[in-house]
């Protein structure tokens, strides 16, 4: 490698750790505008399913950013390798994703009555997806080159992997699902009565599909014309900002006080869904 290329590298790297430095900053800001909420809703004696989900949306992200970080200013590879390190940010990055996901597919199971059948719908998708992804996720590693810079360490790939964009498609796919099964069941129950709860669920899912798939959007930009290192710094920035997102909205959520009852068949009412759909609150509105 020429010495020009080894120069570039080494800004890329450092432009790379000034932005994560600051998006580290920015979601430990967040957490602490929202540490009272968390503590008075969310932490309560008791956790549960929805408990362990929003604590992996809320928390993990921290750990992909000091993953990220690491492997910018990795010296040598003498204890741990590039490769090694991109496989546990993937894997971190996966469980902040599954946790994100999973707190709307409670929702939108709870939404539709604990039905089994959308739940099994919902599932069977995510399993399929999970399948696509690994072996996705197995050819785009196979043929991922991370070398060690020359200046001052740190990993960089200087390679084009296209196919690693279709990820970020699957998780457009899934989301589109989820939006389309609220977008369902909320104008049904609609229809009868207005509900401030109805208005921001739908509202949390419009905007958390359109955040994510705009974001996905750019991802896939980013991956088609800037080198894997790059492209992964994007991908980085999406999924903090997903948590950060889905976390807040169920924070807003759950403070929410209820303001109508659901007398369907087969449906808990609307009071009793903020607490059943996700099981978080530690107050009932019942």
């Amino acid at each position: 490698m020429d010495l020009e290329t080894s120069i570039d590298i080494s800004i890329s790297l450092r432009t790379q750790n000034y932005f994560f430095v600051s998006l580290t900053f920015f979601w430990v800001y967040d957490c602490f505008l929202t540490l009272d909420q968390e503590v008075s809703l969310i932490h309560g004696p008791t956790w549960k399913k929805g408990s362990i989900l929003y604590a992996m949306a809320r928390y993990l992200p921290a750990f992909v950013l000091c993953v990220h970080l690491y492997m910018n200013y990795l010296p040598n590879e003498k204890f741990v390798t590039c490769k090694t390190l991109h496989s546990i940010w993937y894997c971190a990055s996966a469980f902040c994703v599954a946790g994100a996901e999973g707190i709307f597919i409670l929702r939108t199971y709870a939404l539709w009555g604990n039905k089994k059948s959308i739940l099994g719908l919902m599932l069977l998708t995510i399993l399929c997806l999970v399948i696509a992804d690994v072996i996705m996720t197995i050819t785009i590693s196979s043929r991922l080159e991370l070398q060690l810079s020359d200046l001052g360490g740190g990993c960089y790939s200087l390679s084009f992997n296209k196919m690693a964009a279709y990820p970020w498609t699957l998780l457009v796919i899934f989301e589109l699902e989820i939006i389309v099964l609220t977008m369902i069941r909320v104008y049904w129950a609609y229809r009868e009565r207005g509900c401030l709860l109805l208005d921001i669920l739908l509202q949390h899912n419009i905007f958390y599909f359109a955040t994510g798939l705009a974001l996905s959007v750019i991802n896939i930009a980013t991956i088609q014309w800037l080198p894997f290192t790059s492209s992964d710094m994007f991908a980085t920035f999406q999924i903090v900002m997903h948590t950060i997102i889905v976390t807040r909205m169920h924070l807003q959520f759950c403070s929410t006080s209820p303001g109508c009852d659901s007398s369907e068949s087969g449906t808990a009412s609307f009071s009793q869904l903020t607490h059943v759909e996700l099981q978080t609150c530690s107050h009932s509105h019942a």
